[in-house]
Parts: structure tokens; sequence; C-alpha cells
């Protein structure tokens, strides 16, 4: 009986979560496809010959399995980021802290990873974020003058962070968003 092919969607998710899962386990520097091949049972040589670079591999397993996100529209800024939050806290069986860790430290050796990093994960995670922030602007929650970009990265690594933590979207959303859109309506 022979293998099923990389190609096939079910072996591809097999190898993707090998992947994800040395990431998150080994970091960057670590990571290579002799560990990936050991865990999905793969040659390392079938690796190279579909992805010719971890950076890709890891890409590819990334963009495999961002979550399918429709944009929020509650009304209000920080449900909007409420509703966006949930969505990234899907159940997922990955050590989301681990493996945004390891593209941290990625990125910051391998220009490659960086930019396929940017381009294809980072988007997909910001869009909606960006549109909400843009709508929290235009609904006078939020002042103009603030940095979309700046906020965008802390609610991203205060969720990635303290992922694992009971009740982190409510601190995020009733502990911080709430108090800081207040003390912007104030002035």
């Amino acid at each position: 009986m022979g293998r099923t092919p990389l190609d096939a969607p079910e072996r591809q998710q097999e190898v993707f979560a090998a992947v994800l899962g040395v990431l998150a386990e080994v970091g960057y520097a670590r990571f290579n496809m002799d560990l990936v091949a050991g865990r999905a049972r793969a040659s390392k040589a079938s690796l190279y010959q579909r992805w010719p670079s971890k950076a890709r591999l890891i890409t590819d397993a990334l963009k495999a399995n961002l979550p399918r996100l429709s944009q929020p529209d509650e009304g209000t800024f920080a449900e909007d980021v409420r509703q966006i939050l949930l969505a990234w806290g899907e159940p997922m069986p990955f050590d989301t802290a681990g493996i945004f860790l390891g593209l941290l430290e990625g990125s910051r050796q391998d220009a490659d990873l960086a930019y396929l990093r940017e381009e294809h994960v980072d988007r997909a995670y910001t869009e909606h974020l960006r549109v909400a922030v843009q709508r929290g602007k235009a609904r006078g929650e939020l002042p103009e003058r603030l940095d979309a970009e700046v906020l965008i990265t802390a609610l991203i690594s205060t969720f990635v962070l303290r992922s694992e933590e009971e009740g982190v979207i409510e601190s995020i959303v009733d502990g911080l968003l709430r108090p800081l859109i207040s003390t912007f309506r104030a002035k």
C-alpha cells in the first residue's frame, strides 16, 4: 500500500500540524525538516521537493490554519474587537503563543520568513481589526490621531501572549478597551 501524496489535503494537514507543533516546541532557530519529517512520517526529500525552505513550509502551514472570519459589525469598536478575538480563540490544536514567539524569532533571522509572514499571515489577522478601527474612528469612538498599527499590534500581542489565561478576551475588551474609549470620549 503506497503512501498518500503530500498534495492530498488530509496529508497536507498532517504535515502542517507537525510543522506548527515543531515550531511551537523548538522555535525557529532549531526548527528543521528532519523534525517535521519524523513527526509527519514523511521523507525529508519530499518535504524539500514541495517546500524549498523552512520559511515557505511554515508560511503555508500558517495560511492553511488561519481562522476563517467574517467582518463583525456589532455597532461599537469594543464589541467588534470582542467578536474578532472570539473567532481567534476558537479551539486551536496548536500552541498559539509558541508559534507567535517562533515567528517573531524567525522573522528577525530570516528575511524570507519576515516577508512571507507579513504578506500572507499578518494581513489576514490585522485586516478585520483595521476595519474595526476605521469604523470606531468614523463613529467618534476613537480619536482620528490614534495610531491604528500600534493599537492592532498591542491587541494581537496581548491576545497571543495571554491566550492561555481564562477570561483574556474580557480582560482585553472590558478591562482595557472600554476604559480607554471612555477616556477618549471624555476629552
